[in-house]
């Protein structure tokens, strides 16, 4: 898609140069309608128009994009990716296999923009320019963490490093399965990562498996973890058996240390060592 600026009216240059001055690459049709001082039927007529011209791209209902100049859809890319998720629900922060990803802790590329929310969205997956936001829904008690961080000259959320494995560990299925939780734990050990957070994090979350999957994974990758910490995370496991990854089914070993059913293989947790 390519854009002319000659086919722009005065009233539409002047609509796109007042948004873009204010930083609003992404904006409402309330906020439309407030500049252009014309009742609703005609203001939505001429935001239409804009988007037929090429330079306006609805994301959802009530909500468009300026499609930039020098990009058109084809050159949309992973900040604008960031941005736009920014702007599609309220709390939010950008989390999982993206935050994984965005700190170094996987060489994966996922296509998919994972956010976390307290509200429940309509769609739970989306899909704006060829990319899919996927959103996850947090009860508010899992709702911490957050970091912001500047994409393209824009604050944006997205969980901290100690959080982002925390979350690993509480959805393995939302940042690449279990082995790439594990690269990602073993990476973040390697850059430095805060055992005494990731500890009060995961008491946090209130969920026991954390812990089990932690200590174990910790163990099997030869982590170096002070013994206070694995006495705390054992002390902090609850009875039953609980499963390494779920999505993996019900079949394998138990290890009682952790009251883990170890479904994947050891040496595939560590399969990501030998390349």
């Amino acid at each position: 898609m390519t854009q002319n600026i000659k086919n722009l009216s005065k009233k539409e240059f002047q609509l796109l140069s007042f948004l873009s001055s204010k930083g609003k690459n992404i904006f409402t049709f309330k906020e439309a309608v407030e500049f252009l001082k014309l009742k609703e039927p005609y203001s939505r007529k001429f935001i239409h128009n804009l988007a037929r011209k090429g330079w306006l791209k609805q994301i959802e209902k009530g909500k468009y994009l300026i499609v930039p100049l020098e990009a058109g859809l084809e050159g949309y890319w992973s900040e604008e990716a960031f941005i736009v998720a920014s702007n599609l629900i309220y709390p939010y922060v950008i989390s999982y296999w993206t935050a994984l990803s965005y700190y170094g802790y996987t060489e994966q590329i996922t296509r998919t923009i994972f956010v976390a929310t307290t509200k429940r969205k309509f769609k739970s997956k989306i899909e704006i320019f060829g990319v899919p936001y996927k959103f996850i829904t947090l009860k508010k008690h899992k709702f911490f963490g957050i970091n912001k961080v500047w994409i393209g000259g824009k604050k944006v959320n997205i969980t901290d490093r100690e959080k982002t494995i925390i979350d690993c560990f509480d959805h393995p299925e939302y940042c690449g399965g279990i082995v790439e939780v594990a690269k990602g734990l073993s990476n973040a050990f390697e850059e430095g990562i805060d055992l005494e957070k990731i500890t009060d994090y995961a008491m946090q979350m209130r969920n026991k498996t954390i812990f089990k999957r932690l200590g174990y994974l910790v163990e099997v990758l030869n982590l170096p973890v002070q013994e206070k910490y694995i006495d705390k995370w054992k002390k902090n496991v609850s009875k039953g058996y609980s499963l390494l990854f779920p999505a993996a089914g019900r079949k394998g070993k138990h290890n009682s240390k952790w009251n883990l059913k170890i479904n994947i293989a050891e040496n595939e947790l560590t399969s990501f060592r030998r390349y």
